[in-house]
């Protein structure tokens, strides 16, 4: 039997967040708008070679369905002064409820964020 399904007017959890940054660690998270659906981020960690690369697995589901399943990649190469990151995702997008181009839109904001506080120090 399913879960059931989070009770109406109830605010989803902000925030919840769990990481453990090793080699078969993992990390989640929940949030959402209010009175909208709750999407739950749950990743694996597969190899973690420090100062070159990180690989994990991920799922997201909204409320109680499963969106997406993807493998992602993470490189850091020393370009002169500089250190350049290629991201590189492979996903499966279930049920029609996301795309690649909006998955695309997503992680480019969030890359865009790390960049200014990277920048800011």
């Amino acid at each position: 039997m399913g879960a059931s399904p989070r009770p109406v007017g109830r605010p989803p959890r902000q925030g919840c967040r769990r990481i453990d940054f090793r080699v078969g660690g993992g990390e989640s998270s929940q949030g959402g708008p209010p009175g909208g659906p709750v999407f739950t981020f749950d990743a694996r960690y597969h190899d973690i070679v420090p100062d070159e690369r990180i690989v994990y697995t991920y799922t997201l589901d909204m409320d109680e369905t499963r969106i997406s399943i993807s493998a992602t990649t993470v490189e850091f190469k020393a370009e002169d002064e500089e250190t350049k990151l290629i991201f590189t995702e492979q996903g499966v997008f279930l049920v029609g409820h996301d795309t690649p181009a909006q998955r695309e839109h997503g992680t480019k904001e969030m890359l865009d964020k790390l960049g200014v506080q990277l920048e800011i120090g």
